[in-house]
């Protein structure tokens, strides 16, 4: 779930510079070496980027100019569950996404003109598919292509990695991995998020 709107001034953005934007976002939020790509398709479907362009856009100083960079409130919604962990990197994303348009158009950015917001939907409060679920829920739906390969058989751990089995992510053991011990074995998780979900399936204790 990667919910994102941009809005700016009507007029300021062209429909190729939404492109690059929406691009740079997509490419970078549902692509991952070490992840299967069962899930980053389903990554890719959840993933939705729009623009909204607002007319007689004022700030303290008047109305907005004309020319140079327009002033942008990017507003990312996410399950709350995740904001801690993944809203700072997502700024980073958007605000990259944003950088690509100002270098090709030359502008420079002056400060308290880009907005990022990270919104959290509380559980039970996120409507996917318009029923009300939960962080887990959305996980499950993203990952349910991965979780049939991993139930057949089909998927197969590169040696030496381990297998983070809720999004199927690789990861390399070592004092910085994720890792929870469950029956015996240690499991590796690419971020808190997968590592919670687990927990909460297998009623683990993370204290």
């Amino acid at each position: 779930m990667f919910l994102i709107e941009i809005a700016h001034p009507a007029g300021t953005y062209t429909a190729d510079d939404h492109h690059t934007i929406a691009t740079a976002l997509v490419a970078t939020m549902t692509s991952a070496d070490d992840a299967p790509e069962a899930t980053m398709r389903r990554a890719r479907r959840m993933t939705h980027v729009a623009f909204r362009e607002l007319r007689d856009w004022h700030t303290g100083d008047g109305p907005i100019a004309g020319s140079g960079a327009p002033p942008v409130i990017a507003t990312i919604t996410l399950p709350e569950d995740w904001c801690d962990e993944s809203g700072a990197h997502m700024m980073g994303t958007v605000r990259a996404a944003i950088g690509r348009v100002d270098r090709a158009r030359g502008w420079t950015r002056d400060v308290g003109d880009l907005w990022i917001n990270v919104v959290g939907i509380a559980n039970r409060r996120i409507g996917m598919n318009g029923k009300a679920t939960d962080s887990d829920g959305v996980m499950a739906e993203l990952t349910a292509e991965f979780q049939a390969l991993l139930a057949s058989g089909e998927y197969t751990v590169p040696e030496g990695k381990l297998l983070d089995p809720i999004c199927g992510m690789t990861v390399t053991a070592g004092k910085s991995a994720i890792t929870l011990d469950h029956d015996g074995k240690t499991i590796g998780f690419c971020a808190i998020g997968c590592r919670d979900t687990y927990a909460r399936r297998h009623d683990l204790s993370l204290s």
